[in-house]
């Protein structure tokens, strides 16, 4: 097999969450674009459908399936699902995150159930989806869990977030080194600024000011896109990283730490 090849990913089945909008569907349509057949998950229904059929329009197969990651029996029931429509389940990429109510909470004022929401959302939500893929995927599978650059560095606003995103590096790291017996991967990526709908409605403008706000801010120039974090993630899935497990890497621009 020639260094080509070994980015492809034909013959793979592949379930990204939060795959309905932004960083999620871009990541989707790319594993897509490399050969393999897709699931998206997300709640709603028609984002997820919508995505689907981008993926099939690029000749793969494609599923939508409305869940919710935080209503734990829902993944291990989805996860079933794509396992009896496609007989196997090669790559998982843990997506789904953020803040719900798209607002910011400083630490010395976050209710304790805040607090939790943020952790749930995460850092429990990616462990079980990385575990429930886990149990269903062939050896040699890719688990591949989407953080933020908020991990490395003080994060005033989103310092859950923050905290949760670093716990995924050590989990990503545990998780590697107990699964390598299988020959499963296990890698982060962490995006940095994306001007998705999310950080939009989180930091109230339109995709100009925040283009204008971060541009400035950014070594090589510009805001990331969904298809810059597609890009990694398709490496990090493929034959060509068999040999990389427990480790990160920052989509950011060259923006600091």
């Amino acid at each position: 097999m020639g260094l080509y090849e070994n980015f492809r990913l034909d013959g793979q089945v592949a379930v990204v969450t939060g795959g309905g909008r932004g960083i999620g569907r871009g990541i989707a349509l790319g594993l897509a674009e490399c050969g393999a057949d897709v699931v998206v998950i997300a709640r709603r229904q028609a984002d997820v459908d919508a995505v689907a059929e981008e993926i099939e329009a690029r000749s793969q197969r494609g599923l939508g399936i409305s869940a919710d990651v935080m209503e734990w029996k829902q993944i291990p029931a989805a996860l079933d699902q794509v396992v009896d429509k496609f007989g196997r389940l090669d790559i998982m990429v843990n997506n789904a995150g953020g803040n719900l109510d798209r607002k910011m909470y400083s630490l010395p004022d976050i209710s304790i159930e805040k607090f939790d929401e943020q952790l749930h959302l995460n850092m429990k939500t990616k462990f079980w989806g990385a575990q429930q893929a886990a149990k269903r995927m062939n050896d040699g599978g890719s688990i591949i869990n989407i953080i933020s650059i908020a991990a490395h560095k003080p994060s005033p606003g989103f310092g859950v977030y923050s905290a949760a995103n670093l716990g995924m590096i050590s989990m990503t790291r545990t998780l590697a080194v107990e699964l390598a017996d299988r020959g499963i991967t296990v890698n982060c990526l962490a995006p940095g600024v994306i001007v998705t709908d999310m950080l939009k409605e989180t930091m109230h403008v339109t995709e100009e000011q925040a283009e204008a706000i971060f541009n400035q801010q950014i070594p090589l120039g510009r805001t990331g896109t969904p298809e810059d974090c597609a890009a990694a993630a398709v490496f990090f899935a493929s034959p060509a990283a068999r040999w990389i497990t427990g480790q990160f890497i920052d989509v950011a621009g060259g923006q600091p730490n």
